[in-house]
């Protein structure tokens, strides 16, 4: 189960449309206008993914920089931990320190257990969650709190083997 994170996007011709977060990531970018639907479609990717991984195989930090409308109905998932808004400033800066220090732990993990990656310390017996960032409103994020960036750059360029996925 280290190995992937599928979980169904919607309904083509063929039938239920799934996506592989692991094989076909490790990160993903949402993009479009104004009322296009992207607050949606993250809460359908954060449902479906729960709804296919039990929290011992998955976490979510959850970012919303809506004020917290955008996660209200994810939030209470077993999986979530870590709920971020936009009305308190200092709350973002603290779970980007906890981001790192997460990193760090995992690479500790993965360094005693002799493995290169989460899915190697998954199948020689070992347990750790993938984790993934959901972030929306990365726009105004971005522009209200621009050392973000490169904290993220930092996550995304070390995250895949350690498990952690970036939704923007």
């Amino acid at each position: 189960m280290g190995d992937s994170l599928v979980f169904p996007l919607g309904i083509s011709n063929e039938g239920i449309y799934e996506i592989d977060l692991v094989a076909d990531g490790p990160h993903a970018l949402v993009a479009g206008t104004t009322g296009a639907g992207k607050s949606e479609l993250l809460r359908t990717l954060v449902m479906g993914l729960a709804a296919n991984h039990g929290p011992e195989q998955l976490v979510f930090v959850l970012i919303d920089y809506k004020g917290g409308s955008a996660f209200d109905a994810c939030a209470t998932l077993p999986h979530v931990v870590g709920m971020v808004t936009d009305l308190d400033d200092h709350l973002a800066e603290r779970a980007l320190a906890s981001l790192e220090a997460e990193l760090h732990f995992r690479e500790t993990e993965l360094r005693t257990h002799g493995v290169t990656d989460i899915a190697e310390l998954v199948r020689s017996g070992g347990s750790l969650p993938r984790l993934v960032v959901v972030i929306d409103e990365f726009a105004t994020m971005r522009a209200e709190l621009p050392e973000f960036m490169s904290a993220l750059i930092g996550i995304a360029q070390r995250g895949r083997s350690l498990g952690v996925h970036l939704v923007l």
